[in-house]
């Protein structure tokens, strides 16, 4: 039929609608459900995603933000070529159905390295199609000590792995709770300057300095450090502007510093 190459015509299989009432309301059917994913982002019935109900969705939806924000966060933090992810769910969210959370970390790292688009229903097939190993771990306890879920992404890449843990706190707010084993809490949100850097007096206040004479603005500092002066500390400066390369070149001329990179959320 003509009909099948129109660009705004989707073909759905024939699903056993035997009568022209019956095929009328699967007709009606498919359309709440395309509806239902394009406005709420709702999958129900699929073949290659588990369905879920509004209800859950929006429990869910959150996560599925954080999970994709953790992982933008390593696509840009990291070195190397990408080797492997692996996802772990920790409190209550190891209970629900997480191939959309899951995805959601997916497609966070892909978008940042691929031209081809990943999204909630294609992420871990672009994933298995460029060999990277996907794996997953659940446990109904909480982790390090924080309360509720947990959700932990780690990249292995040729050069190095890392890992990052967030949560979904003060509301539907997407956090980041540690980068390896430095435990650090800052929003995952718009530009971001990370830092690793020696933990030794004045850093903070160089990284401020040379901000701000390239007129960035500062919305929030966080620290995080391993015990002991001199040993390894981080920094997630959320700030309100897109930062300039002369400013990230400045950065990394500071002595103590070891890594200056932009992330943008």
């Amino acid at each position: 039929s003509p009909l099948l190459a129109l660009e705004n015509v989707i073909a759905t299989p024939h699903i056993a609608g035997s009568t022209h009432e019956a095929q009328d309301a699967v007709g009606m059917q498919i359309a709440r459900q395309v509806k239902d994913y394009l406005k709420d982002g709702v999958i129900q019935n699929a073949v290659n995603v588990p369905s879920v109900s509004h209800d859950e969705y929006v429990e869910m939806e959150p996560y599925i933000v954080l999970a994709e924000r953790l992982g933008a966060f390593l696509a840009q933090s990291t070195e190397g070529n990408l080797e492997e992810i692996s996802i772990r769910y920790s409190g209550r969210i190891a209970e629900w159905k997480t191939d959309l959370i899951r995805n959601g970390a997916i497609k966070g790292i892909l978008n940042m390295m691929l031209s081809e688009r990943a999204n909630l229903v294609n992420a871990a097939s672009l994933a298995q199609e460029r060999g990277l190993r996907v794996h997953e771990a659940k446990n109904t306890e909480t982790s390090g000590g924080w309360p509720g879920n947990v959700l932990s992404v780690l990249v292995k890449t040729n050069q190095k792995e890392m890992l990052v843990k967030g949560a979904v706190l003060h509301g539907r707010s997407p956090r980041l709770l540690a980068v390896d084993d430095i435990d650090v809490e800052a929003p995952l949100e718009h530009n971001i300057v990370y830092l690793q850097n020696r933990d030794v007096p004045g850093v903070i206040g160089k990284i401020g300095t040379v901000l701000g004479s390239h007129k960035v603005n500062i919305g929030n500092f966080a620290l995080g450090r391993r015990a002991g002066e001199g040993s390894d500390a981080i920094a997630v400066v959320q700030v309100d502007s897109k930062v300039p390369e002369a400013a990230l070149a400045e950065l990394r001329k500071i002595e103590a510093v070891k890594v200056a990179k932009t992330v943008r959320l």
